[in-house]
């Protein structure tokens, strides 16, 4: 069986859901090719873009990052389209039928690949407007195979904002299959117009037998750790200011490593300054998959204190916070998407509202102070939760009997 992956940006760090799809799908024998918009380049890729050979795998569209680039080269594709299939060059500059999907060129600059590609068994979209390319092309008679998409959480709430609830309204009329990671984007999808029988929920999940449980320790020094792209949905302010609270009220040694890179980078360094808080907060970068690992193992309570971004953007659920789970770490999240649906308060890791120091800084004072919270029993059944909902193995058996066409 042979399965095409379409996605946006490839090896991307932050990625680590998608990746352990695709070695999943190659390590039960399915064939695997990829195609994405663009190439991520990175300081070092995850080991296993080695191990597997993915690079010799993709195809890459590369559309110009400067405008004027980007249509010069449209003006010579669309030529080179129109003398080889004339109607569908007219049809890829239609932009009041399609919309975003051909005033971003995306139609013109993804034709030549869906011409010219050999067949597949199923395809596996990532992400929305990948799912909206793909239906285009089923349409145009040239996507025949099983299709799904997945919804992660930008495609359903920042993308619907700016371009409008109608958005996936083609999408939603075909035999595509949507499956959204969470309960609350299954929700969204419905609530959008989809019909309910095609969306199934498929969660991403983590491969259990890679993390070893750890009993729970609250020595000093207490590290704390949080990770993702430095974006204004992951709350990281809400961290650095967490920890500028902490550092006048604990009376034991702390610190708190940031790992990831992005375009909050500038303002998270001047908070950080600002706060006085530079002894005791660290901005590592982004990191291999290999290193967040071995972060997330010598850390003591994982944090990630998600918000929803001011242009709507939210998070899915967080890979890191079931990574820590599985090792029985203390996790503290928010009430944000589908976390909820990962952590239960109390029970298996603790939630605190979005942009709330104060609340997140008083909890983990009483965690690191106190006996009220039954820590042994919260670590256990933060790793039973993983192995029983969260375990990648399952879900990526279900998602080769999609592939397969087989009920689940």
């Amino acid at each position: 069986m042979k399965v095409l992956f379409f996605i946006s940006s490839f090896p991307k760090l932050s990625e680590t859901f998608i990746l352990n799809q695709i070695t999943g799908l190659i390590d039960r024998g399915v064939e695997v090719e990829i195609l994405a918009w663009h190439r991520a380049f990175n300081e070092a890729d995850h080991q296993a873009v080695r191990e597997y050979d993915l690079l010799s795998k993709t195809h890459f569209i590369n559309i110009p990052a400067s405008k004027w680039r980007r249509l010069l080269k449209a003006s010579f594709l669309f030529g080179k389209l129109f003398l080889k299939n004339r109607r569908l060059a007219l049809e890829t500059m239609k932009w009041r039928k399609y919309g975003q999907m051909s005033s971003s060129l995306r139609l013109l600059y993804s034709a030549s690949y869906f011409l010219n590609r050999e067949k597949a068994d199923a395809v596996i979209a990532h992400y929305g407007p990948n799912g909206n390319i793909a239906n285009f092309y089923k349409n145009e008679g040239l996507l025949e195979e099983r299709t799904m998409v997945f919804f992660h959480g930008q495609d359903l709430t920042s993308f619907v904002k700016k371009w409008g609830e109608g958005v996936y309204r083609d999408l939603f009329a075909s035999e595509i299959s949507l499956l959204p990671i969470s309960h609350y984007f299954a929700t969204k999808l419905v609530h959008y117009g989809a019909n309910k029988e095609n969306v199934s929920i498929h969660h991403m999940g983590v491969d259990t037998a890679e993390f070893d449980y750890q009993a729970t320790k609250k020595q000093a020094p207490i590290r704390f750790l949080t990770t993702g792209r430095l974006t204004e949905k992951k709350g990281m302010e809400t961290a650095i200011q967490t920890m500028a609270l902490l550092k006048s009220r604990l009376k034991v040694p702390f610190h708190l490593d940031i790992l990831g890179d992005g375009e909050r980078k500038a303002d998270l360094v001047e908070l950080i300054s600002r706060l006085d808080v530079g002894d005791v907060v660290t901005l590592c970068g982004a990191k291999t998959q290999e290193a967040v690992k071995a972060a997330v193992k010598e850390a003591t309570i994982i944090i990630q204190l998600s918000k929803t971004a001011e242009n709507g953007d939210m998070e899915g659920i967080p890979m890191v916070l079931m990574e820590a789970m599985s090792r029985g770490k203390i996790t503290l999240s928010t009430y944000h998407s589908g976390i909820p649906e990962l952590i239960e308060n109390g029970r298996n890791g603790f939630l605190v509202q979005e942009d709330s120091p104060e609340q997140a800084a008083d909890l983990i004072e009483g965690i690191l102070q106190s006996k009220l919270f039954p820590l042994e029993k919260i670590s256990l059944e933060a790793r039973e939760t993983i192995h029983r909902e969260f375990c990648l193995n399952t879900w990526n058996d279900r998602l080769v009997k999609r592939c397969k066409g087989e009920k689940i």
